[in-house]
């Protein structure tokens, strides 16, 4: 599994934070694919956001916060 691939599969339209993100990876995942320091992690979702994949802003605490470009979303 990339790391793409383990960050595509936890981001979702809605907004949610560089935190909760690594959250909901879980440490295991993280492990495997060696995301497990924070600038690992931070800087694989800098990369999909630089290949338009995802979006990024402020949260209204200073967080940042990810989520999918419309052009991401799988349709199921």
């Amino acid at each position: 599994m990339s790391r793409e691939s383990v960050l595509m599969g936890v981001l979702t339209i809605d907004p949610a934070s560089t935190s909760d993100l690594y959250e909901r990876v879980g440490y295991g995942r993280l492990a495997e694919v060696g995301m497990i320091p924070y600038g690992e992690f931070r800087g694989e979702l800098e990369k999909l956001k630089a290949a338009g994949a995802v979006t990024s802003e402020a949260g209204t605490d200073g967080s940042t916060m990810w989520s999918l470009t419309s052009e991401s979303v799988v349709e199921e």
